[in-house]
């Protein structure tokens, strides 16, 4: 779904727009400008910096964002998407569910045309409207084409939904607000975009620690400063929506984040209001208490985000090594006269007592490998301790592994507590049973990768061409001249070179 362009207008609303959805199509939007009321200085009188949110009940609406016109399957498909991708933004700023459901200034979707329908242009118009009722309404009239993508109508949504924000404290009092132009920051659209999909993944951490490793992060004044983010090519654009989602989650996840964020939006409509970074010491103490030292803390919020977290699985790469590293034993040298230990009749784990079969001779080389080989390390002292290590280690990498190897997480439990207890009786058997499953599963995962890539590599509507503008952009920078220093050192060097060329 796609969504160009942005032209906020002021104007008023029949009250038959707030009635149920209607099936058939409305008539196309009118030209930006139409219906503009009167107008008066944004935010002034009583403009609150707080967010007062009004119950729906007190409008009597039973959801905020309403979606109008197209076909039936059509309007369930936009409302059930508006609905989850809105649960998702009011998530980061609310923790009360009584809070989180309160809403102050409905959202109409009014769509008209057909996904057949050739067009070009703007997709999307975001209009702010004060209806009859003296009430506020953000109206996104939506022209459905052949060519219309979700990123850049959930982009609209996103600034529809930050808009409602900005709108909230003058929500009872809408004369108080100027009819002019509402501009939400290019930063904040695009970070708190960027954050619902990314916690929609499962908040990998990955996401951030490549962005982090390559040194591409933008500091907290280059975020604010992006001002066209139409103008960044795919690779610059890329690095902004990620530096501003980690802006973004770093601001709110701070104590009373949401809270403070909300203050910060309500504060986006006032008179005369006072630039970003000064609204951002204003309503987040942790960075008003830093003073100089922003960077330095922004530095320690990225590098907190690249840290992979509690909740995370790994990877099918990472979780094979972390086990293969798990089931490898490590044994020094010992003399040929050191004492051989005696096996004891119950386990270090203690799950029954030792059956009598006869162990391996103890060796005397260093030994380094895999639990398998038992026949090479069982008669050595220190198995105890070095199996002890094992399912230790075992256990950690079950909390976090891939959840498809927990099967063979729980057969290589049984294992290791079989060989710490000296029962060898088909432990063959169940090695090798043991490693085909992990095999199968090892595979399984290979190939559903190759086809996931296979199917976005053929199946693509269109190429995204973001591979051939980062290959331009990367041979214009490989053609152009070093830039020139102007420092006294090069101006000397210079003037030498010229003095005796």
């Amino acid at each position: 779904m796609a969504a160009a362009g942005l032209c906020l207008v002021f104007g008023s609303v029949s009250p038959a727009q707030e009635e149920a959805p209607s099936p058939a199509d409305p008539a196309p939007p009118s030209a930006p400008g139409e219906g503009a009321g009167s107008s008066a200085e944004i935010g002034e009188a009583s403009a609150r910096s707080s967010v007062v949110e009004v119950p729906a009940k007190d409008w009597g609406e039973d959801y905020q964002v309403r979606v109008r016109g197209g076909s039936p399957r059509t309007r369930v498909t936009f409302h059930s998407f508006c609905k989850d991708y809105r649960d998702d933004f009011r998530w980061l700023l609310y923790w009360v569910h009584a809070e989180r459901e309160a809403w102050s200034v409905p959202i109409e979707v009014v769509l008209w045309g057909e996904m057949s329908d050739v067009h070009k242009g703007e997709s999307v118009l975001t209009k702010v409207q004060v209806r009859p009722d003296h009430r506020f309404l953000i109206r996104l009239e939506v022209k459905l084409h052949d060519d219309f993508e979700e990123s850049e109508f959930r982009l609209k949504l996103m600034e529809a939904l930050l808009i409602e924000q900005i709108l909230a404290p003058y929500a009872l009092h809408p004369d108080d607000f100027a009819l002019e132009k509402v501009k939400v920051p290019e930063w904040m659209v695009h970070g708190f975009d960027q954050l619902v999909l990314h916690r929609r993944s499962g908040s990998p951490s990955a996401f951030y620690r490549g962005f982090l490793t390559s040194g591409q992060m933008l500091k907290p004044d280059e975020i604010v400063a992006v001002a066209e983010v139409a103008d960044l090519d795919a690779v610059h654009y890329a690095i902004f929506r990620a530096s501003a989602s980690a802006m973004v989650e770093a601001l709110i996840d701070q104590p009373d984040g949401g809270v403070a964020m909300r203050s910060l939006l309500g504060d986006l409509g006032r008179t005369g209001r006072a630039a970003i970074d000064v609204l951002l010491r204003q309503h987040f103490p942790a960075v008003r208490e830093l003073g100089e030292g922003l960077d330095k803390w922004w530095a320690l919020e990225v590098a907190s985000l690249g840290q992979r977290q509690s909740f995370e699985f790994l990877g099918r790469e990472e979780t094979e090594r972390l086990l293969t590293e798990a089931l490898t034993l490590r044994f020094e040298g010992v003399p040929d006269d050191a004492p051989v230990a005696i096996p004891v009749k119950r386990g270090l784990f203690r799950f029954g007592k030792t059956k009598n079969e006869p162990l391996p001779e103890e060796g005397s080389g260093p030994f380094v490998g895999t639990i398998d080989k038992y026949q090479s390390y069982l008669g050595r002292a220190g198995v105890k301790e070095q199996l002890t290590q094992a399912f230790e280690k075992l256990q950690h990498v079950k909390r976090s592994g891939f959840p498809l190897y927990r099967p063979v997480f729980a057969k290589y439990e049984q294992i290791l507590i079989q060989l710490a207890t000296g029962d060898l009786s088909d432990l063959d058997a169940e090695l090798a049973a043991c490693e085909e499953m992990r095999t199968k599963i090892r595979e399984t995962l290979i190939r559903t990768e190759d086809y996931l890539n296979y199917f976005e590599a053929t199946r693509a509507p269109q190429r995204s061409e973001a591979f051939e503008e980062y290959m331009t952009l990367r041979k214009r920078l490989e053609e152009a001249a070093a830039p020139h220093r102007n420092d006294r050192i090069s101006r000397y060097l210079d003037a030498l070179e010229r003095e005796f060329r």
